[in-house]
Order: structure tokens, then C-alpha cells, then sequence
């Protein structure tokens, strides 16, 4: 590290938080943004640009997506049976945990949405549900 890359490191920072302000949740894209703006126009490293969003991310509450969906893969994975099937009360458990985690930044239909995705990504499939007919409606009603 040089002497110029602390100052650098202090107006990317600056630019992070003016970015975040406002805010309850950051997604992949606006995260992604952010580091490519560190590393062109301040000329960070990736390391070090994303240390920087980590840490004011941290400091103000704000969830990142990439971060918030690792912890709701393991969820997923743990809440999936033998046969790697999601009952529906386990993944309404998932939605919650996934809003929850996002501080309020994310609404029902979306954190639905992305967790049907994570779903997808893990290979999982839904489990039926219905007292007299056992369908898997409830999960294709979510619109992807």
C-alpha cells in the first residue's frame, strides 16, 4: 500500500456511503457497479474495493444480496428433506428469514422471487401441499 491509497480508499469510501444512504438493501447489480467504479475510477483492487462497501455496508446495516443469499442457501439446504423437496411452511420460514436478514429493504413478493431463484440454483424442488388435493401450485404462482 502506498501513501496515495489512503486518500483513494477515503473518497471511494465517501462515494459508498453517499450510495448507501437511504438504503436497507443493496442487490448484485448495484453492488457490482460500486466495485467496478472503485477499480476504474479510483483504481482499487477488487480486495480492496470490496472491503471498503463491506465495511460501510456493515457500519450503516445494509444488506448486501451476495452475502444475504449465502446464508439463505445454507437455510434452503437445511430445510430441504432427504429427497431435496421444500415443504411450503419451510419456505414461507426462508421468505421471512430472507426479509428479515434484509431489514425490512425487501418486499414479500420479491423476497419471494429471489428465494424461489436460490431454489432453482440449489436444484430443490417444492414440496406438495393441500389437505385433500396435494398440488404444487403455491410455488408456480410465484413468478419468477
Amino acid at each position: 500500500m502506498t501513501a496515495t491509497d489512503t486518500p483513494t480508499r477515503a473518497r471511494f469510501a465517501e462515494l459508498v456511503k453517499l450510495q448507501l444512504q437511504g438504503r436497507k438493501f443493496l442487490d448484485q447489480d448495484q453492488e457490482r457497479r460500486l466495485l467496478e467504479e472503485g477499480l476504474t475510477r479510483y483504481g482499487l483492487t477488487l480486495d480492496q474495493a470490496s472491503g471498503v462497501l463491506r465495511t460501510a455496508a456493515q457500519e450503516n446495516a445494509i444488506a448486501l444480496e451476495g452475502e444475504l443469499g449465502a446464508s439463505s442457501r445454507e437455510l434452503l439446504r437445511t430445510l430441504a428433506d432427504r429427497r431435496q423437496r421444500v415443504a411450503r411452511d419451510d419456505f414461507d420460514r426462508a421468505v421471512a428469514f430472507y426479509r428479515a436478514r434484509a431489514g425490512g429493504g425487501v418486499t414479500p413478493a420479491d423476497a419471494q422471487k429471489r428465494v424461489k431463484r436460490l431454489m432453482e440454483e440449489l436444484d430443490l424442488r417444492p414440496k406438495a401441499a393441500g389437505r385433500v388435493i396435494r398440488t404444487r401450485r403455491w410455488y408456480r404462482a410465484i413468478e419468477a
